[in-house]
């Protein structure tokens, strides 16, 4: 818990000092969540469930893989599309948990806490190639524009023959 907030709070002033807009939103999203996973088990009075669907855990991991698609689908990185996958998976963990009484809880935990770490050191890796890039290249362009191709289209001429 300790070392989440940790965490999620360097990766927080690395994205204000060197990040963009989508590192920050990124960083923000997951600062968020990381606050409010203990709210949530304060408010509701027990720690996390493993033997049926935690609710509240579904809820949180949806809003924050909508959150990383929106930024994988409009950003001009690469990363959001890393972080929105691993996201995935711990959506679909609560799934897999409710359609099977088997699965084993220890999986579960796993499946739904464990891409968090992951995205942790993706978001790190991705705030320092942007700096890195941004040293090296300058700035650039942190949205991807309109994806309509007939403006500025060059048409070609019909061969000649």
């Amino acid at each position: 818990m300790i070392f989440n907030f940790v965490c999620v709070c360097l990766l927080g002033a690395a994205a204000l000092r060197w990040g963009a807009t989508p590192e920050r939103i990124c960083a923000a999203t997951l600062f968020t969540v990381t606050v409010a996973d203990p709210a949530y088990h304060f408010l509701i009075g027990h720690g996390a469930i493993y033997r049926s669907v935690d609710i509240g855990h579904l809820v949180m991991d949806v809003v924050v893989a909508a959150i990383f698609v929106a930024v994988a689908l409009r950003a001009n990185r690469v990363y959001p599309l890393w972080l929105a996958a691993f996201q995935l998976v711990s959506v679909l963990s609560h799934f897999a948990r409710e359609v099977t009484d088997f699965f084993p809880m220890r999986a579960y935990g796993f499946m739904s806490f464990g891409p968090y770490y992951f995205i942790l050191l993706i978001l790190a890796g991705s705030i320092a190639l942007h700096a890195r890039r941004s040293r090296y290249v300058g700035p650039y362009r942190s949205w991807r524009r309109s994806s309509n191709l007939s403006r500025g289209v060059i048409r070609r001429s019909q061969p000649t023959g």
